[in-house]
């Protein structure tokens, strides 16, 4: 037997007036909390502390982290996750250490109130030391901000986000107020055992909170808790830090995750040494005291939808034809309530169930806003109000205010002179270039590149939280050597840098940039055969199966891509890479209990001629009705083919030119 100590601390409200108040980080601890009572591993003992609000002050989370985590033994994990503000002091001390004179802090509930400073990292890298030294292993998450100044410049950039930061300490601690171990002149204690810590953000970054899933949250802690959903108990820190960062980029400007070390070794083990497991059965629907529900909340990733018409979140019984559903009225944080569709379970059995019905909420769109021209804006908006099938609104766009801070559109359309528009995404990066005659006629065919915009995001971002596949498949980029016309079935993958990003470089040659070669293989971990599709998304909003258009892999096997040929990441005809050149896809497998087609998910490239809508497609089981649903809206009340599990991986792939320095 072994136990897992975690210390949860979640701040929302603080004593000093200096330091405003959060909305996320109790909800943070909360879904934290939820996980790990629902997916500890047979044999492991949780044993979890919460400090939140006035409990969490800088005595008491000192205190916790060596009376609570300092009991782990060597069979033992200790977890320390933090929800709350970051923030800087200053240091000159560590100038060896510290170019900038400062440190990075955490601030506790009564930090700055009469006196009190911020827990320093130099002070929590002593006390995670100390428990280090006994534990078998130890590991932090930190989902706060340690950037100066870095909040007015966020909030400005991400309405109706906060971001968890607080101006720095006016003055450096007072020696007395600091930990004895560094405020004395005592010779350094030996080295301790590394301890593993995923954080928010770099230090000169925020991190985010904002509304998801109907909440206040943590954005990273979100992203997070996601990511153990879909890769499951045998994902390592790495594989961790990857999924995140997706969830994490699509939402926040410059808030990139790190890995602390980075380095091989305790960042490749299991996420809490191993001592997580998947739910016993799967996703099971049974009869409780609160009547029908299945054993995932919002600790797993299952989020109501946003809004009404994106549809309810379904779950359907494994076999038997037609699919037998059961519609999700609420979701708690360990569990939901759920109704059955048009059948009566039977109160004392329980149901094997896989998900079904994928909420889709239409993409927020703001045009226009200040300084913007009005009579074009005018003219998008009309059409956005008479772009749906019936003349009705856009199926996939909602229009916003821009000038609103509740929400934070996903897509934007300037106006910046008459009859002249251009789309940005919510980071202001631009995505099409200048669409014109939008009075005259061009305001449709600027929506249409706006609901193709749409239509790819939603398929780019497509998960199941709850699937029984996590981590069954993985997706290895592999580097061609000079001359290798075939994929090598062994040779290690390249790996994914700090960013989550696999990375690949021209090369200089004799004639100029040579791009690089390489192979894409698929590995099935698991003990059965599954069927995979692997898209490839491109920054041209174009969606293709054709690296790999869909077969069984077999159990414990590998396959590869174009019959395993090299890809070669050529640039798009009439473009010449130069230093400082960049391309990117993302590489999205998707793999399924049972064979299903890659028509439905398949897009152009914006702007191609070939993009009109499909008409009617021969479509069998879920995931062909879930490209359905991306392309047309329309997906109906259930699967007449049955229900199978499925699950998604995606890979961020960047092709590049060495820039100068590099």
């Amino acid at each position: 037997m072994s136990t897992l100590y975690a210390l949860l601390v979640g701040i929302d409200k603080y004593r000093s007036l200096a330091v405003p108040d959060l909305r996320g980080c109790q909800a943070d601890i909360g879904d934290a909390l939820a996980y790990l009572q629902t997916r500890t591993a047979p044999g492991v003992d949780l044993d979890a502390l919460v400090l939140s609000d006035g409990q969490a002050t800088r005595e008491a989370v000192i205190g916790a982290l060596r009376s609570h985590l300092g009991r782990a033994r060597s069979v033992d994990t200790a977890l320390f996750w933090f929800s709350g503000h970051g923030s800087q002091a200053p240091a000159p001390q560590w100038w060896y250490a510290e170019p900038s004179h400062m440190v990075q802090t955490l601030v506790c509930a009564d930090s700055r109130h009469d006196g009190v400073p911020d827990l320093l990292d130099k002070e929590l890298s002593i006390l995670l030391d100390e428990v280090a030294r006994r534990a078998g292993h130890v590991a932090v998450v930190l989902d706060s901000c340690h950037s100066a100044g870095a909040t007015r410049k966020l909030e400005d950039r991400e309405p109706g986000a906060r971001a968890r930061a607080v101006e720095p300490m006016p003055a450096q601690p007072a020696r007395e107020l600091l930990l004895p171990e560094l405020a004395g002149d005592e010779s350094p204690s030996p080295p301790a055992p590394d301890h593993v810590v995923l954080a928010a953000s770099r230090s000169h970054e925020a991190a985010q909170e904002m509304d998801l899933g109907g909440r206040r949250r943590g954005l990273f802690s979100w992203a997070l808790l996601r990511a153990l959903g879909r890769l499951g108990p045998t994902a390592t820190y790495r594989d961790l830090l990857i999924a995140a960062q997706v969830e994490v980029e699509q939402n926040a400007y410059q808030q990139v995750p790190q890995l602390v070390p980075p380095g091989r070794g305790i960042a490749d083990r299991p996420f809490l040494g191993g001592r997580l497991a998947p739910p016993p059965s799967g996703l099971v629907l049974r009869y409780a005291r609160d009547g029908w529900e299945v054993n995932a909340g919002s600790c797993h990733g299952l989020l109501p939808p946003p809004d009404a018409a994106a549809g309810a979140v379904r779950v359907a019984v494994v076999g038997g034809s037609p699919a037998r559903e059961a519609e999700v009225v609420q979701v708690l944080a360990e569990r939901s309530l759920v109704e059955p569709v048009g059948w009566r379970p039977e109160p004392d059995r329980q149901y094997r169930v896989v998900l079904s019905r994928v909420p889709l909420p239409a993409t927020t769109v703001a045009v226009g806003g200040a300084d913007q021209d009005g009579a074009t804006v005018a003219a998008v908006l009309a059409a956005l109000d008479t772009a749906g099938p019936d003349g009705g609104p856009s199926a996939h766009l909602r229009p916003v205010d821009p000038a609103g801070t509740d929400t934070v559109p996903e897509l934007r359309v300037r106006t910046p002179s008459p009859g002249v528009a251009r789309v940005e995404d919510r980071h202001g990066a631009r995505l099409t270039g200048d669409l014109t005659d939008i009075v005259g006629g061009g305001a449709r065919r600027a929506v249409r590149e706006l609901e193709h915009i749409a239509r790819w995001r939603q398929l780019r971002d497509l998960t199941n939280p709850v699937t029984g596949l996590a981590g069954a498949v993985t997706v290895e980029v592999v580097a061609a050597r000079p001359g290798e016309a075939r994929a090598p079935l062994i040779r290690a993958p390249v790996e994914a840098d700090g960013d989550g990003v696999v990375r690949l470089r021209y090369e200089p040659g004799p004639a100029g940039w040579v791009p690089p070669k390489f192979f894409v293989r698929l590995h099935n971990h698991s003990d059965r055969r599954l069927f995979c599709v692997l898209l490839d998304l491109t920054e041209r909003f174009r969606v293709h199966a054709d690296l790999f258009p869909g077969d069984y892999v077999a159990p414990g096997g590998r396959a590869a891509a174009l019959r395993g040929r090299r890809v070669v990441a050529s640039p798009q005809v009439g473009c010449v890479p130069g230093p400082g050149w960049r391309a990117r896809d993302w590489l999205k497998l998707v793999v399924a209990e049972e064979q299903f087609s890659p028509e439905p998910f398949e897009m152009p490239a914006l702007g191609d001629p070939s993009g009109a809508d499909r008409g009617p497609l021969a479509i069998r089981g879920f995931l062909d009705r879930v490209g359905r649903a991306v392309q047309h809206r329309d997906l109906v009340a259930s699967a007449e083919d049955g229900a199978y599990d499925w699950a998604t991986v995606t890979v961020p792939l960047v092709i590049e030119v060495p820039g100068p320095g590099d």
